[in-house]
């Protein structure tokens, strides 16, 4: 079983931007504070999916394709505000800057890479 993935640079960064787009004292009420615990649930989800068995990934396409879909519309609507979209954009050149971090996402964006090629086609 491959070795956990350590999360925690990425759970700083978005605690770090939380903390900028929060307009309601981080109490978990606004959309900024919505949107990034949306976010890092699917981070944890990709990061739990990504490390387990081919087959158990298989058999959790179906959640992850509708949590994708909840994300995608949280993210039309996020990025509808000036403001976040503008810190959004802060916080990807602050993470892309970090090479800790951008191995993470590479790591990351590479296993699921694996994953999308390793999907059985359509039964003849």
């Amino acid at each position: 079983m491959p070795e956990p993935i350590d999360l925690s640079g990425v759970h700083r960064e978005l605690d770090q931007l939380k903390r900028q787009l929060c307009h309601c004292q981080l109490r978990g009420e606004c959309l900024g504070c919505k949107g990034i615990e949306m976010i890092r649930q699917q981070l944890e989800a990709v990061s739990a999916a990504a490390s387990q068995p081919v087959l158990l990934q298989v058999a959790q396409e179906t959640a992850a394709k509708d949590m994708m879909d909840q994300f995608s519309k949280m993210q039309e609507r996020l990025m509808g505000d000036p403001q976040i979209r503008q810190a959004a954009e802060a916080f990807q050149e602050r993470l892309l800057e970090d090479p800790e971090a951008r191995r993470m996402i590479e790591d990351l964006m590479r296993r699921l890479g694996e994953a999308g090629e390793e999907e059985p086609g359509p039964p003849s």
